[in-house]
């Protein structure tokens, strides 16, 4: 799932480069390895953590840091302030205002950007390698001295407010609003990162700089450095980011899933729709369980491929919708997953039913062993796509280091892969999925919906306009 606002606002991204693999394996029959593109990684006396990526093959350089803290760090009743504090970081240091930090890196043809999610933030930047000191000089000041102008927060916030507004006329994006609430309640994965009317209007000064110093702290950050950089300028890099002050904090632990108990339906009512969004969530993994990579390939079967069987069915035979897919969102504890889809309102209630048919039989009787064939050569194929480019590595790598993974997972990849078979598969449904408890919400007209949606058991019924106030 995607984090809508700040999402849609604030990634920066960049590519260039490929892997390559190692061919004696291939040669002896045994699965190939994939040889990782060759990295460093050091540690700073102030507990940074740095990811040296070298890369010739164009005049560039990249720097993402990942804070290992996100929006599930939000303070009740101040959620969004993870987002905001990524999204300010570059509106005014104790050097330069936005304006001016905005021309500078215009000037080199670079840019600033910020991802917030639940478990992390990531904070990334580019240039040409002719200007890596500039940028570098730019981006530490940017990371390190922020200072929150009262100004630029109440543009940001006119701009968030504004924005979460026109949320509830896309239907796609308001659903994917509105689901974690409906999933996790109170719970710090309950809330997209860009927060809730209600809270961003409360958000301070100091709430910004308090969240500022107690998650963006280098004992929980990793930074990866991609592109071309000789030895001196890594010394730069080091000198930089050595004068990052390390502070004693100690985040707070995300809990467990909530416990649910049966099924649960909410109709958010919008008498002008033309057609339903629908959303069905349920509780998914964390992403270090040991069958990640079964539960991957029921996901693809189930929905997140093209040709599964929610699309056969769903759209192909039925033609109830144009597009359905089912996602996996593992997390630090248990993130959710779901399928999501839109159909004609006099369709609702068939649509409903016959994914929910589907599921119900995906997780009584599993993968076939054809589907198992087709799966495992798909996720085979994919997989090389994960290190197109060096900032597809870093990216890799990050993700790794945040949910305590291993190297190997990807080092071991294919031999891994083989392994995983029809049974394992299936007992991994059998363990992880459970249609006996499941969130549906449905963003339709009352009535065209209610009646129908009555049918599969009590339904709440609440009013889009409630969820912008």
């Amino acid at each position: 799932m995607s984090r809508i606002l700040f999402s849609l606002l604030l990634v920066f991204s960049f590519g260039c480069g490929a892997p390559s693999k190692k061919n004696d394996a291939a040669k002896a029959g045994a699965a190939p390895a994939f040889e990782i593109r060759k990295f460093e990684t050091q540690v700073l006396e102030n507990g940074l953590t740095i990811l040296w990526i070298p890369d010739n093959s164009l005049p560039y350089v990249s720097l993402q840091t990942m804070i290992k803290s996100g929006s599930s760090q939000d303070p009740l009743n101040k959620e969004g302030l993870a987002g905001f504090t990524g999204a300010m970081l570059e509106k005014g240091t104790v050097r330069r205002t936005a304006n001016k930090i905005a021309d500078d890196l215009e000037q080199i043809g670079s840019g600033f950007g910020v991802e917030v999610q639940p478990d992390y933030s990531i904070a990334s930047t580019s240039a040409l390698s002719f200007n890596r000191e500039d940028i570098l000089r730019q981006y530490a000041e940017i990371m390190l001295t922020p200072n929150f102008p009262q100004s630029e927060l109440e543009r940001m916030r006119k701009l968030t407010l504004a924005s979460l507004q026109k949320l509830a006329d896309h239907p796609d994006d308001f659903t994917e609003y509105l689901l974690p609430k409906f999933i996790y309640g109170s719970h710090p994965y309950g809330h997209e990162a860009s927060g809730t009317p209600a809270s961003v209007r409360t958000l301070k000064k100091a709430d910004l700089q308090k969240f500022y110093a107690e998650n963006y702290n280098p004992a929980n950050a990793v930074m990866a450095v991609v592109g071309q950089y000789d030895d001196a300028w890594k010394k730069s890099v080091v000198d930089q980011f050595s004068k990052w002050k390390a502070v004693k904090t100690t985040p707070r632990e995300v809990p467990e899933f909530p416990q649910w108990k049966g099924t649960e339906l909410m109709l958010v009512n919008r008498a002008d729709l033309n057609q339903a969004q629908i959303q069905i969530g349920f509780r998914g993994v964390a992403r270090n369980v040991p069958e990640f990579l079964e539960l991957r390939a029921a996901l693809k079967v189930l929905g997140e491929s093209f040709g599964s069987r929610l699309f056969e069915e769903i759209r192909e035979k039925r033609g109830l919708t144009y597009h359905i897919h089912a996602y996996f969102d593992a997390r630090l504890q248990t993130g959710p997953m779901g399928i999501y889809t839109f159909t004609r309102l006099d369709k609702i209630g068939e649509t409903v039913e016959e994914t929910l048919k589907v599921y119900r039989n995906f997780v009584a009787n599993g993968l076939t062993d054809g589907e198992v064939d087709q799966v495992k050569a798909l996720m085979r194929g994919q997989f090389p796509r994960s290190f197109e480019t060096p900032e597809a590595l870093a990216r890799q790598l990050l993700m790794l280091n945040r949910y305590g993974v291993g190297i190997d997972y990807l080092t071991n990849y294919y031999t891994n892969l083989d392994k995983i078979n029809k049974a394992s598969i299936n007992a991994a449904i059998k363990k992880y999925f459970d249609p006996t408890n499941l969130r549906i919400l449905v963003y339709a007209p009352k009535a065209s919906a209610e009646e129908t949606m009555s049918k599969l058991g009590k339904v709440e019924i609440r009013e889009y306009k409630e969820f912008l106030e």
